[in-house]
């Protein structure tokens, strides 16, 4: 990387409240294209988002990642609330910011999705007149069949659901929320179960002064949260996607090749293309600059092709 961008920590407001973000931007004066760049689940700015953002800016665009409502360093209550229908208004107060700007060429915005934020980027792209295209990358794509794989078995899920379910009611009746955690080495009632997602996200939660370049990830989440996440119908919303949309997805990411190439087969759009990485696991979406340099090469090429 040349380093040709500035990064600047700003601020825009979403249904009243404030939103932390940080804008990536390189040095050229004329209008830019710009991107909105969603990370995984109950994940902040500083991980895998920042990474996208940063080679972004060198590719020519102008590109904004942020703390949703409720994480980091944003404004929202409750806390460690992960709510589709929240993120996806954030999503589109991130590009009325953007349109704000004098150096984003109005005319060419687009989004990215990194794991579960394809789910919301998707939705938003169907919405938001606004959107030019769209870029799925290793989309945890909230499918049953997935989320049943993903938490063990379906009588697991079934558990997680009626839990989330209770843990609504509870809170619209008392106000009081409950929390599980997002990982944990061992059972199976945090949202995720898998011990290598756990692995991974483990070290984050270190809060020592030399680690608080990494944000504000806690491990714990909203049990009512998964009453959305559950029961959100990915293929649904894929089926009503007319936009030039991208599909990048490792062979041994989150639901492997199996529910990816289904939410690529059931988009109708003229313009899209899907690239299968082999030998890769979800995590190298992550932290690995192998694979994100590709995953930006390909998103760069791509949306400067339909610009």
């Amino acid at each position: 990387m040349t380093n040709n961008f500035t990064t600047k920590k700003i601020n825009f407001k979403s249904n009243n409240q404030n939103v932390v973000g940080l804008l990536c931007n390189n040095e050229t004066k004329e209008k830019k294209p710009a991107v909105v760049v969603l990370g995984p689940i109950c994940s902040v700015k500083e991980q895998s988002p920042v990474q996208y953002a940063t080679r972004l800016a060198e590719k020519g665009f102008v590109a904004l990642c942020f703390d949703a409502r409720g994480y980091g360093e944003s404004e929202g209550q409750p806390r460690q609330f992960e709510s589709l229908k929240n993120k996806e208004q954030d999503v589109k107060a991130a590009i009325d910011y953007l349109i704000s700007r004098k150096d984003v060429d109005t005319n060419k915005i687009s989004l990215i999705g990194i794991c579960n934020g394809t789910n919301e980027m998707m939705q938003v792209s169907i919405e938001d007149d606004r959107v030019k295209a769209t870029a799925l990358i290793s989309g945890n794509y909230l499918i049953k069949e997935n989320m049943v794989h993903l938490l063990g078995n379906e009588t697991i899920w079934k558990k997680h659901l009626d839990n989330a379910n209770l843990a609504k009611e509870r809170f619209e009746k008392t106000g009081k929320v409950d929390y599980i955690k997002i990982v944990d080495s061992i059972g199976s009632s945090q949202l995720l179960p898998p011990l290598p997602i756990y692995d991974w996200y483990h070290p984050w939660e270190n809060k020592a002064p030399y680690f608080g370049y990494r944000g504000g990830w806690q491990n714990k989440v909203t049990a009512m949260s998964e009453a959305e996440t559950l029961t959100f119908d990915a293929l649904a919303v894929a089926k009503k996607i007319t936009k030039p949309t991208l599909v990048i997805h490792g062979e041994m990411s989150d639901g492997g090749y199996e529910f990816a190439k289904q939410v690529f087969n059931s988009i109708p759009a003229e313009n899209k293309k899907s690239v299968w990485i082999n030998k890769t696991v979800h995590f190298q979406f992550y932290d690995d600059p192998i694979i994100i340099g590709r995953s930006v090469d390909e998103v760069s090429s791509f949306l400067h092709s339909i610009n």
